[in-house]
């Protein structure tokens, strides 16, 4: 009978523990990644350090090579609203086409057109997104974007409980 109890009593705790336990935000945001934090977190990724001054004055010359090479083969594109979102942020956002999410973001660190993958990557958001997404492009620190045939249609992030919301 002790031992019953003593199995309630944890049973009782380990749930308390559950509940008690932050859950991550998922939101859906028009805002999507700027291109210098997804860079940040790939470099701790693959080295465990931020970027040194080199590194990073390297890889913001690269970048604005390549957003400049960009608008110089698209000027109808400065008549776009995402134009400085794009030009001056260097930030995705909905509408962006794939071409621009490569210029800023590189080549995702997984891709998929499995639509039960796509659903459990969108988790509540599922609904309004899955008639309009033919498939998912997932980046560092929880972004996932969801693309039709040719432009971002909606942006998810799972923010971890460590992860402060400071971009309001």
């Amino acid at each position: 009978m002790r031992a019953l109890r003593m199995a309630g009593v944890v049973a009782a705790g380990l749930m308390a523990a559950a509940c008690a336990t932050p859950q991550p935000v998922i939101e859906q945001t028009t805002r999507g990644p700027i291109a210098q934090e997804i860079q940040i977190a790939r470099s701790f990724a693959a080295n465990g350090r931020d970027m040194g001054w080199d590194e990073k004055r390297h890889y913001e010359e690269q970048l604005e090579e390549k957003v400049f090479k960009y608008l110089r083969e698209h000027p109808d594109f400065q008549n776009e609203t995402r134009y400085s979102t794009f030009r001056f942020w260097r930030q995705v956002s909905v509408g962006s086409t794939k071409e621009e999410v490569k210029v800023l973001l590189e080549d995702p660190d997984e891709r998929t057109i499995d639509p039960a993958l796509m659903a459990s990557l969108a988790r509540r958001h599922w609904s309004q997104v899955q008639g309009k997404a033919k498939e998912a492009w997932v980046y560092p620190l929880g972004w996932v974007l969801y693309i039709d045939d040719k432009a971002v249609v909606s942006m998810i992030r799972v923010r971890g409980t460590w992860d402060k919301d400071d971009d309001q």
